[in-house]
């Protein structure tokens, strides 16, 4: 009786456990899978240049991203390895190569990776580009004769000097015959047309059998050249700056070459203050040396102002400059200083009244600029706390009547700056220098009374910095008059 009680209760047991094996019933949906945030391509480089840029967008789209080759480049006969974001298969590639051109291809990437621009089985096509002009070639196109237009500019970011030479990469094409043109600094086009670049690489620009002519040019003035120009085919074109990034100060020269069969050449100089002088069919044939005193170069008229400083430090250097002009040009109180207390006149050569004026401190702890300042009408400008925002700029000053009682006025009218001055009793030696460490500058002016064992009546002596001495006799140096020194 007991056996059929234990079967029966096994059965009731396991029957649980069947249970839980029987196998769940099937979804109706699947799961569904996680798409690639990204697709990778190798582009392979056969167009026979560089590959500069790389785009990739579905076809059709607006946009074409970002560049997916970001700093790098991929040289000819070269592969990249791409991360495209998205999941998209159907892709539109488009390439930009070194001289500019332009290739596009579309491809599903899912299917095949390899993505190529240019087939190596078509030709790669070159010229080596020779300059044997006077000027600066920079750009070269080339086109078929039959192309809508002249194609890009193969140089792209290159240029050939004078006398120097470029090998031009065309890329892979079958056509043979092209019409090169060469444009030149100047703006001067040359075309070679129908030139056979499957017979001949080398396309030269310009005649190497041009004499080349030499001329000394020498800057008199006291102004700096800062341009120079020389070209047949003036005023139309000048061609470029002779001097590139130099300048020819005054009483400086230099070496001018240029080539070309004429002899006939216009030269033009440009000064520091923009003046321009002309000097129209110079026989460089004959003439080996060539002056430009600045004689034919009108200079602006020199705008004066006095500087009073009731300023707590002593001004460094003061800069006046028009207010169209781009930089202050020079520092207008030379190797002298404006001290605390001190008044000092500074000129200009400006072509306009309205002019802005900046001054410096000394050892260039603070700077102070007032812009817009009309020098016609405002003889002195009075440096103090808050002159840039005043509205009168010489506020609390008197105006100058003339020399202090008991004084002479010394006006400095030469060219070069005074470097010592010596007053003495007639006849006796001239004692110390009384200016001492500073200078008497050009167009400056100093109120000079009797030194310590000095009288009035006086003799004075002025050595100009250049060395060349000036003797005053027989002065009354108490008379309150102007003395001009010369």
């Amino acid at each position: 009786m007991r056996l059929p009680s234990l079967a029966m209760a096994l059965c009731l047991a396991v029957a649980p456990l069947a249970a839980l094996a029987q196998p769940a019933p099937r979804s109706a949906t699947p799961a569904p899978q996680a798409q690639p945030r990204e697709r990778e391509a190798t582009i392979t480089n056969q167009f026979g240049q560089t590959l500069r840029e790389l785009y990739a967008a579905p076809p059709g789209a607006a946009d074409f991203g970002p560049d997916l080759l970001g700093s790098d480049t991929v040289p000819d006969r070269g592969n990249f390895r791409a991360r495209i974001q998205g999941a998209a298969c159907d892709l539109e590639f488009r390439a930009i190569f070194q001289d500019g051109t332009e290739d596009r291809r579309r491809q599903n990437i899912c299917q095949n990776r390899r993505v190529q621009f240019g087939d190596p089985a078509v030709p790669l096509r070159e010229m080596t580009v020779r300059n044997e002009t006077d000027a600066i070639l920079l750009q070269v196109f080339a086109a078929p004769p039959n192309a809508a237009g002249r194609g890009p500019d193969r140089l792209g970011e290159n240029i050939i000097p004078a006398g120097r030479e470029w090998r031009v990469r065309l890329g892979r094409t079958r056509d043979c015959i092209f019409d090169v043109t060469a444009v030149f600094e100047d703006g001067e086009e040359e075309t070679r047309p129908a030139l056979n670049l499957c017979r001949e690489q080398r396309v030269m620009f310009g005649d190497p059998n041009a004499p080349r002519r030499e001329a000394r040019i020498r800057n008199t003035d006291d102004r700096s050249i800062r341009e120079f120009y020389a070209s047949t085919r003036a005023p139309l074109a000048w061609g470029p700056d002779r001097l590139g990034t130099d300048i020819l100060p005054g009483g400086g020269d230099f070496t001018l070459r240029v080539r070309g069969a004429p002899c006939l050449w216009d030269l033009r100089a440009v000064y520091e203050d923009d003046g321009e002088e002309v000097k129209q069919g110079v026989d460089l044939c004959r003439s080996r040396d060539v002056v430009f005193d600045g004689s034919g170069a009108p200079r602006p008229p020199e705008r004066r102002v006095t500087l009073v400083n009731r300023h707590g430090a002593a001004v460094q250097e003061v800069y006046i400059s028009g207010s169209a002009e781009e930089d202050w040009g020079l520092d207008r109180l030379g190797e002298e200083v404006l001290p605390q207390g001190q008044r000092r006149e500074v000129a200009a050569r400006l072509r306009e009244c309205e002019a802005d004026l900046r001054i410096v401190f000394e050892e260039r702890r603070a700077a102070e600029e007032r812009a817009s300042i009309n020098l016609c009408e405002t003889p002195v400008i009075v440096l103090r706390p808050g002159w840039t925002l005043a509205d009168r700029l010489d506020e609390d000053e008197a105006q100058d009547s003339g020399p202090r009682p008991g004084s002479v006025r010394l006006r400095n009218a030469a060219e070069v700056p005074v470097a010592e001055l010596y007053a003495y009793p007639s006849g006796q030696d001239r004692g110390p220098d009384r200016l001492g460490r500073t200078v008497l500058g050009v167009a400056e002016t100093l109120d000079f009374a009797p030194p310590e064992g000095v009288g009035c009546q006086a003799d004075m002596a002025v050595v100009f910095r250049d060395g060349r001495e000036m003797i005053l006799t027989g002065l009354d140096l108490c008379a309150g008059v102007e003395l001009t020194l010369r």
